[in-house]
């Protein structure tokens, strides 16, 4: 058999401001077909896992052209319909020039885009795909845990198989398992069945990770409940609760062996329910709250504070100068923040040279609520590069990572990066790529909601979030909803369900 391979997908914020084009969307530009079994094999991503797991069932992968940023799914504001048609027409004309010769798709979708021709990007995509090989043609695809699961997405794929950890750890895994189940079923022609309920529930991203608290026990729970009852999959599907659309809302996928499970599905729903009032109200501190709480951690080693308001990974800016300037402010020793979008900047610090102090307006250039720009006078040049490195996250291990022309500055104790490309921090990579070594450092600064964590929760003395004004606020009742589906929890709090 021979399986055909292919990713498309994006995380929309409709609250970060502007649209998302191509080269936002694809900083990197196309990946060729040729060239996918070079660049994913033996990473931990999606199609790292799916090209495992074909070369294990002994079948054949075919990959085509694909658009990733850095090797996965970006985020952004709405994206453009230009953008859209233009990756699904070429996605679309790979599929029409290899009519024939494949048996089945293997398809890396997100579950949180949207666009402007389409609220469900996802659903889009999979309806021209279904247009070129037809409704008999066997689509499994693997999806993000953030994803609005919605009804034509589940029509449209014969089985969707979603990561089950924030940070997304298991990306790996995810890709690996719907592969793997895929070519099983080309061997058998018999085809999974999924079952889906959604639940009127936001989740903040505060309480989202599964390595603690209400994510970690559902989590658990879904994990043996799959087991003891001999399912093929079930998952808990956070949602994404800073798109503004009808089909944003948590959900629960459950896919069983030749029967429709829509028993578990449901008793697995009011699990979750049940814990609703777990997920709403985080308490997390200001710029200022958190730099004290930081001062008073006692362990030896670096303190992080996330801005995650400000997470690339959720749509973010990546420009927001709330922590920052509470960093300037302090002017603490051992500080440093880590990268701050502005290409502009950073193309002007490339013109000058190690050494050298400048005068600069930095960030806050891309919406009024992510603060205003930090005017940096005599600032000096300790680093400059070209942002590239080899990610050692569990998110991208081993893959290679762009930040396109960075740069390290100093101003008073406290140090800073800037770099050209919008894409949250996983591991230390963007610090080293700059010659930073965080053990030199008390107070590290970064733009990560939850993915981080996966890489700094075992070296870091303590973790402290940090929610500032931005595009993604902890407390999502801060968002001006327009378009969700109402009642729905905890915006309305006398939600009920079912």
């Amino acid at each position: 058999m021979t399986i055909l391979l292919c990713q498309f997908g994006n995380e929309t914020n409709t609250f970060a401001p502007g649209r998302l084009n191509f080269e936002m969307l694809a900083p990197q530009g196309w990946t060729e077909g040729k060239q996918v079994e070079a660049v994913f094999s033996g990473t931990r991503t999606y199609l790292g896992g799916a090209l495992q797991a074909i070369a294990d069932a002994g079948e054949t992968a075919l990959p085509i052209d694909l658009v990733t940023n850095n090797g996965n799914f970006g985020a952004g504001p709405l994206m453009t319909g230009e953008c859209a048609q233009r990756v699904v027409d070429r996605v679309c004309a790979c599929l029409e020039e290899k009519n024939g010769q494949f048996d089945g798709i293997y398809f890396a979708i997100h579950g949180a885009g949207c666009c402007e021709l389409d609220e469900d990007l996802e659903s889009y995509t999979l309806r021209r795909v279904r247009q070129v090989v037809g409704r008999e043609m066997p689509i499994v695809c693997s999806l993000d845990l953030h994803a609005n699961v919605t009804d034509e997405m589940c029509a449209l794929a014969d089985a969707i198989f979603c990561i089950k950890e924030v940070p997304h750890t298991d990306c790996y895994e995810a890709g690996y398992q719907a592969a793997y189940h895929l070519a099983a079923w080309l061997r058998s022609r018999e085809r999974p069945v999924m079952a889906m309920r959604k639940l009127p529930l936001l989740l903040s991203p505060v309480l989202g990770s599964t390595l603690t608290g209400p994510g970690k026990q559902v989590k658990d729970y879904f994990a043996q409940y799959c087991r003891e009852h001999n399912l093929l999959d079930c998952s808990f599907v956070h949602g994404f609760s800073a798109t503004d659309r009808s089909c944003s809302s948590a959900s629960v996928l459950v896919i069983a062996d030749g029967y429709a499970p829509e028993e578990h599905a449901q008793h697995l729903a009011d699990y979750v329910w049940n814990l609703r009032n777990r997920f709403a109200d985080p308490d997390v501190p200001d710029a200022a709250g958190a730099v004290e709480a930081a001062l008073q951690v006692q362990q030896p080693g670096y303190v992080i504070i996330n801005e995650g308001s400000d997470n690339p990974g959720s749509g973010g800016p990546g420009d927001a100068t709330h922590l920052l300037r509470e960093f300037l402010r302090r002017d603490l020793p051992g500080t440093i923040m880590g990268p701050m979008y502005d290409p502009e900047v950073a193309e002007y610090l490339h013109t000058c040279n190690v050494g050298d102090r400048v005068s600069i307006r930095l960030g806050g250039k891309t919406m009024a609520l992510a603060g205003a720009p930090l005017e940096i006078e005599d600032a000096e040049i300790l680093n400059l590069c070209e942002g590239n490195f080899i990610s050692e996250a569990p998110l991208n291990k081993g893959l290679p990572m762009s930040y396109g022309k960075s740069a390290r500055l100093r101003k008073g104790n406290v140090e800073f990066i800037v770099v050209s490309v919008r894409y949250q921090i996983l591991d230390e990579g963007p610090f080293r790529m700059t010659g930073a070594d965080l053990k030199d450092y008390r107070i590290v600064g970064l733009k990560s909601m939850n993915h981080f964590r996966g890489y700094f929760t075992s070296r870091a003395a303590a973790i402290i979030s940090a929610d500032t004004p931005g595009a993604r606020p902890g407390n999502i009742l801060l968002y001006p909803y327009e378009h969700v589906q109402r009642p729905i929890y905890p915006l309305d709090r006398d939600t009920q369900w079912p």
